[in-house]
Formats: C-alpha cells, structure tokens, sequence
C-alpha cells in the first residue's frame, strides 16, 4: 500500500500542505479513516485540539506512513462528541485522554475515559478556562 491507496481508499479531497496531506471529513468518517489507516499500517502519530470559531474545536488525526504525514481533521460544537479510535488503535488511549481531560470532549465508543492530567479539584476543559465555555 502506497500513500496515495491510502488517500484514495479514505476518500475525501485531500490537499497536500508542507507538512503532509490533509482531508476534511464528518465526524462521523473518522473512525472509518482511522481503519483504513490501520489497515494499510499506517502508525498513530497524534491527536490535536485546538478551540476554531465560536464554540466549536477542531480536531486533528494525524498517522505516518513509511514517512509521509496523513491527517484528517473535523470540526465540532462545543459539547458534541467525538469518535474514539482506541479500539483499534491502542495507542491513542493517552491522546483522548488528554483531550477529555482539557477540552472536555467525550468519546462515546470508549467503555471509559479515566482522567489522565486532571488533579482531583479540576473538572474536564481546563484549557477552556479563558473561552468561556468551561463546564
């Protein structure tokens, strides 16, 4: 598998930045991107939020593959949920863990999400603390 399969078999109209390709895709394409990258052995790199418009974050899935970077990212209102991939992707347990715990994002599939950076006074979205939206 090549990066270009990979893009094709993703789907979306992807655009290649400086630091790699990029496709905007529903919330609810992430977990079927984030298969097929497992399945053409694409390798997890990160996960990144950051707050984008008024009441709303913008999520970002990024893997390599054999040193090429492939991200797919979403946008989502401020208390939706977002897809977890841990389930065939072990490795971003600490990711959506991290992004709970600052952004206050659940992960409807995960059976749990234990706080990873929380102290025991702090609720999730402590990095929402300035926006205004903090729960």
């Amino acid at each position: 598998m090549t990066p270009t399969e990979l893009r094709e078999r993703v789907g979306g109209a992807w655009t290649e930045r400086s630091c790699g390709w990029w496709v905007s895709l529903p919330a609810s394409q992430i977990r079927g991107a984030a298969r097929v990258m497992r399945e053409g052995g694409a390798r997890f790199s990160a996960l990144v939020v950051r707050p984008f418009g008024a009441g709303s974050l913008q999520l970002s899935w990024h893997w390599d593959f054999n040193g090429t970077l492939l991200s797919a990212e979403t946008t989502l209102a401020m208390g939706d949920p977002a897809p977890s991939i841990v389930d065939f992707y072990p490795g971003a347990d600490w990711a959506e863990r991290e992004t709970r715990d600052y952004y206050a994002v659940s992960f409807p599939e995960r059976t749990c999400t234990p706080p990873l950076m929380l102290r025991e006074k702090d609720s999730p979205g402590i990095l929402l603390e300035g926006e205004g939206t903090r729960r």
